[in-house]
């Protein structure tokens, strides 16, 4: 998925602790129980279908949905886009710390993001084309998305 390295904090924990530190230990050191269950929502996304649309819960607003729908002006695979826009930057932006990798963690957890959630749907939709796509706008900033494609 990636290699070690990316997380440098996880490396200097090693480094200190050479025969017995790993991914477990670094996620036990920065973690607790209820976060680890807040990331299966995260990686396992709950949904909410609206009108054969397939929306994010955790994103869904009401009065978005009706805004996209008019702007959209109905297509479905529009308003998933729209409605399950999300810049990938801002989903950990209150407690990240800029180790100097940040931009590579944030393209890291793009893939990570497309790899979790597109099993997750396949999991629930077995007979339907739902995609996770990440994009790059041109001024860098990377979003992902969700939309069953017809």
């Amino acid at each position: 998925m990636f290699k070690d390295d990316l997380i440098f904090e996880f490396i200097k924990w090693r480094n200190a602790n050479p025969q017995n530190f790993n991914w477990w230990n670094y996620v036990n050191l920065k973690s607790d129980l209820q976060t680890a269950l807040g990331f299966a929502k995260f990686y396992y996304p709950e949904i909410v279908e609206l009108d054969g649309c397939i929306l994010l819960k955790d994103k869904f607003s009401k009065e978005l949905y009706e805004l996209w729908r008019d702007e959209c002006k109905g297509e479905k695979t529009c308003i998933e886009k729209m409605m399950n826009l999300y810049q990938l930057r801002d989903f950990f932006h209150r407690n990240t710390q800029d180790d100097g990798n940040l931009e590579s963690q944030i393209k890291v957890l793009g893939d990570v993001l497309t790899l979790f959630w597109s099993m997750s749907f396949r999991n629930r939709f077995p007979g339907r084309s739902i995609k996770v796509k990440v994009f790059e706008e041109t001024d860098g900033e990377s979003f992902i998305t969700v939309y069953e494609e017809i």
